[in-house]
């Protein structure tokens, strides 16, 4: 309807034009809704003295029997006074601080009850709280729920994540450690078995020297003594080291290493494939494709709407209904990427 049109009125009325009307419309409607919340505000604060006068196991009787309510309504009414109205005093100031929910009918300040308190009047104002319906208004506030949950929870796989690799990180450097000690084990070990295998190629030595010394009788006896001393010195010296503590020791610490080293090894595979794992799943939930699904979603819901009513429209007029059938269909063609 154009602005200019006005209203028939009788010849000694002066007619006023209809977009004039439709402010003070607007605008009585937005005092009536205004109202309405600061009734149910009051009608809150009144609820919670009388909780509090009337005796313990009798609330739920006074409800029904003096003012009709049932308690959930009366929760709803105690509710929107904490919530909205408990720092004021008159019912004139009653959310005066809180002009997005200010203009709103206490239906939709109720439904606004489920977003925290401090997000509450910057959701109203962003989602045009006051133009939507209830219903329209409770999706949108389960959509924010929903992907307030996915970025915590996409926050949440993030710092696993992290920890994991960290985790990873810790187990590579304990193998590493465990690595260079296996290492220094199995070296110390190397030393000692060649010390004695130097000590058993003495004493092999000697002890041909020795054989040859007994076929040979131009040597003195004293020096064949001398010579069978060495021998059997050098033999007892690398029987000794072989079968001694620091060469069994050295092997039982190197053997030990080596299993932890294993060990580490193993644990450090398994943290980088765990977090490996985790960042594949963290991919999968890009939140460019959570977007994407809750706006497909809304767009089945939406069409599934625009199907109704042109089953509606096609009852009285099928012409009108077939080319709204035929602009839906062009519409899906025209989403083919």
């Amino acid at each position: 309807m154009e602005n200019n049109v006005v209203l028939a009125q009788s010849p000694s009325v002066p007619a006023r034009d209809v977009s004039v009307i439709t402010e003070e419309i607007r605008s009585l409607v937005k005092q009536a809704n205004q109202m309405a919340l600061m009734y149910a505000i009051e009608i809150g604060r009144r609820l919670l003295e009388a909780k509090s006068a009337v005796p313990y196991g009798q609330w739920g009787d006074y409800l029904k029997n003096e003012v009709n309510f049932s308690q959930s309504t009366a929760n709803n009414f105690m509710r929107l006074f904490e919530e909205y109205g408990s720092a004021q005093i008159s019912i004139f100031g009653a959310v005066t601080d809180s002009q997005s929910i200010a203009n709103l009918p206490y239906t939709k300040a109720l439904a606004l009850l489920a977003v925290p308190t401090e997000a509450r009047e910057d959701f109203a104002e962003e989602v045009g709280a006051e133009n939507l319906s209830v219903s329209e208004l409770k999706k949108a506030i389960a959509d924010r729920d929903a992907a307030i949950k996915e970025a915590k929870e996409a926050k949440e796989r993030e710092e696993e994540i992290s920890e994991r690799l960290k985790a990873a990180e810790d187990a590579a450097e304990i193998s590493r450690a465990k690595s260079a000690e296996a290492d220094s084990y199995r070296q110390k070990l190397d030393e000692l078995v060649a010390k004695n295998e130097r000590l058993a190629n003495n004493a092999a030595k000697l002890k041909e020297k020795l054989k040859a010394a007994e076929e040979n009788p131009s040597i003195p006896q004293e020096t064949l003594d001398k010579i069978r001393s060495e021998a059997e010195n050098a033999a007892r010296q690398a029987y000794e080291e072989l079968q001694g503590k620091e060469l069994a020791e050295a092997k039982k610490k190197a053997e030990e290493a080596e299993k932890e080293r294993e060990a580490a090894l193993i644990n450090e595979r398994m943290a980088r494939e765990h977090a490996e794992m985790l960042t594949k799943k963290l991919r999968a939930a890009n939140p460019e494709v959570i977007a994407f699904k809750s706006l497909f979603d809304s767009l089945q819901e939406l069409a599934t709407k625009c199907r109704d009513k042109i089953a509606a429209i096609s009852e009285n007029d099928p012409e009108t209904a077939s080319k709204f059938s035929a602009a839906m269909a062009a519409f899906g063609n025209s989403l083919t990427i």
